[in-house]
């Protein structure tokens, strides 16, 4: 859980379709509120207040988004629209929750510190889940899950998700064995790698290999 408190305000939304983009324009952000305890509503609010709200709190720290003169919502942010492309935030989805009721959902595994073996260019590091799935009451929902990298002190040395600290209130639902992370030789990196450029190069080759349909035929 995140020893800090995320507070965002809100106001009610009346652009809607291709309004938005105006919207959007002048610096606000449309997004939309349901959930436990609440009537779905179209809400905006100032983009960059979300985007310094959400760079920490993520989609894993409770969020008291206020509404007028309503009583705070504790909310996750559930969804996040952005563009293909600049990558700008189009659209939030806020999720109303129920504090008596477990939620399972993903949380980020993070890596602390420098893998000695990595520091004294024994090998490289291999890494596999980036999230575990999480079962905890939405206070008690751990907002990442940290694990030392000192751990990984030589090459085959690894890191799984049984070896994840449960010390909070809440239960990993993932596979014990599910590897996290790992110390691979350097030569079997780029092993991997010569073998991913080769297979994208005989795929290049069978698309030019393949023949363009004649004229009257379905491409």
């Amino acid at each position: 859980m995140s020893d800090q408190d995320y507070s965002l305000s809100v106001e009610e939304r009346e652009a809607v379709g291709k309004k938005t983009r105006a919207l959007r324009r002048s610096g606000l952000l449309p997004a939309a509120l349901y959930g436990y305890g609440v009537e779905p509503t179209k809400v905006q609010l100032p983009a960059r207040e979300f985007e310094a709200v959400y760079r920490h709190a993520g989609s894993t720290s409770l969020v008291d988004l206020k509404l007028g003169s309503r009583k705070p919502v504790k909310v996750f942010v559930h969804e996040v629209q952005r563009h293909p492309i600049s990558r700008d935030v189009l659209h939030v989805d806020f999720l109303a929750v129920n504090l008596r009721q477990e939620v399972t959902t993903e949380v980020p595994v993070v890596l602390v510190g420098e893998s000695p073996a990595v520091e004294s260019n024994l090998g490289v590091l291999l890494r596999e889940l980036e999230t575990v799935t999480v079962r905890a009451l939405p206070q008690d929902l751990p907002h990442q899950i940290e694990v030392p990298a000192e751990r990984l002190a030589e090459v085959e040395d690894e890191i799984t998700v049984g070896d994840l600290p449960t010390d909070g209130n809440y239960e990993i639902l993932s596979d014990p064995a599910g590897l996290v992370a790992k110390i691979v030789p350097q030569r079997m990196e780029l092993e991997e790698e010569e073998v991913a450029a080769e297979e994208a190069e005989e795929g290049g080759e069978e698309a030019e290999g393949a023949e363009a349909p004649s004229e009257g035929e379905e491409s």
